[in-house]
């Protein structure tokens, strides 16, 4: 009996020893040790860090990486809302759910107009002019929000949006710095819903653009073909040899290239804060008359946008999405040897007949020309019709010269 009790303690402690021990080993390899110190159940919003997103976290630290740039949030015993994180870096507001212009999947140009909101009679004129459809090629109007006779002009906006479809509209106001974002909407738009489209043209609906010679130029540019009896070959044969050569996936070509311009500083629309580009001379960019991009130069000024701080922003389309935002993309813009001409003649048809390589001329709109309103769309017929002439007949003798 003596025996039988000596023995039955020491095999009980045995077990709960080994018990105990399989305990500590469970605690030491599956606690967390950051855990402990959160709340059971804390949500964590992170708005607008390109897309709205909500995490969920159950008794567990947070790494959000790369929503714009790599931070951590590291989360005390209490409730962490990081609200528009997205706030201190270049955030387009666009909804993509109400911007759904159509192009075809076998389109391999996008050309993209900044308009303005109120300019419902000009979009009009373009469409049955230089923006007028045509197989390939997609037109797309890039717009913002007004405050003014807001409901009229937005109720005839979505009447466009519903007939054309082709319409982008940013939920900023019409402003000359804003449309920093517009540049960058139409970028991100046709990324997100037209990404093999190869080529991107960008222009304005203040000019007047020979967009079948842009066409041409985007079709050399896909097929590296081009006819001998071509526009291009008998006006700027060297162009085509030029573009024959050049490295499609880095194409980002523009007209007046300017490598080597002062930044001002009177503060005036064009001028620069020295906080935002401390040195004298602006990054090289492109004249917003028109550039026109690889879907690759797309994509990479694209994802340069996310991380763009806002502090640095400089509000001159242009000069920001050719100049600064291409440089944190490390790509740069560079001249295309088409022609360009910044007139307030208000004869841009006279000038096309005189210059059968004249691209992209500044119609009275952007000149602030005289004339009435009717007059000034009259210029946009004319001068359509002299593009039409020219590259479908071999007389271009006109009257309106």
């Amino acid at each position: 009996m003596w025996i039988i009790r000596r023995h039955h303690p020491s095999k009980a402690y045995t077990i709960f020893f080994l018990i105990l021990f399989l305990i500590c080993l469970y605690i030491i390899f599956n606690d967390d040790p950051v855990s402990n110190s959160l709340p059971p159940d804390i949500i964590v919003n992170v708005k607008n860090a390109s897309n709205p997103l909500s995490i969920k976290l159950p008794d567990i630290a947070v790494n959000v990486k790369n929503a714009f740039n790599p931070f951590s949030i590291k989360l005390p015993d209490i409730v962490v809302n990081v609200n528009n994180a997205s706030n201190v870096y270049l955030h387009v507001q666009l909804d993509l759910t109400s911007n759904t212009a159509i192009c075809r999947e076998n389109d391999y140009l996008i050309i993209y107009v900044l308009s303005t909101a109120h300019h419902v009679q000009r979009r009009s004129v373009l469409r049955s002019t230089w923006a007028s459809k045509r197989t390939g090629i997609c037109f797309v109007f890039i717009l913002g929000q007004v405050l003014e006779n807001a409901v009229e002009i937005q109720m005839k906006i979505n009447n466009e949006k519903k007939e054309y479809q082709d319409i982008v509209q940013i939920n900023h106001t019409e402003s000359y710095a804003n449309v920093v974002y517009k540049e960058v909407a139409a970028l991100q738009w046709s990324q997100y819903f037209y990404r093999n489209i190869p080529y991107l043209f960008k222009t304005d609906d203040d000019l007047i653009v020979d967009t079948i010679l842009i066409s041409s130029i985007a079709h050399l540019l896909l097929t590296n073909m081009s006819s001998n009896q071509s526009f291009l070959a008998k006006y700027r044969p060297t162009l085509i040899t030029n573009m024959q050569s050049a490295v499609r996936t880095t194409f980002f070509r523009g007209g007046w290239a300017m490598d080597y311009q002062p930044t001002v500083r009177d503060g005036g629309k064009f001028g620069v804060k020295e906080d935002v580009w401390p040195h004298p001379i602006l990054p090289a960019y492109c004249s917003g008359f028109g550039w026109i991009m690889s879907n690759n130069i797309r994509d990479r000024l694209v994802n340069a946008s996310y991380t763009y701080p806002l502090n640095k922003t400089a509000w001159i389309g242009d000069v920001f999405v050719s100049g600064f935002l291409a440089k944190a993309a490390d790509v740069k813009c560079s001249g295309i040897f088409i022609d360009y001409d910044q007139t307030a003649s208000a004869n841009c048809s006279c000038l096309m007949v005189n210059n059968p390589m004249l691209t992209v001329c500044s119609s009275s709109f952007h000149a602030g020309g005289g004339g009435t309103e009717v007059q000034k769309y009259a210029e946009y017929t004319k001068a359509w019709q002299i593009i039409q002439l020219r590259h479908n007949s071999t007389n271009m003798k006109s009257n309106d010269c």
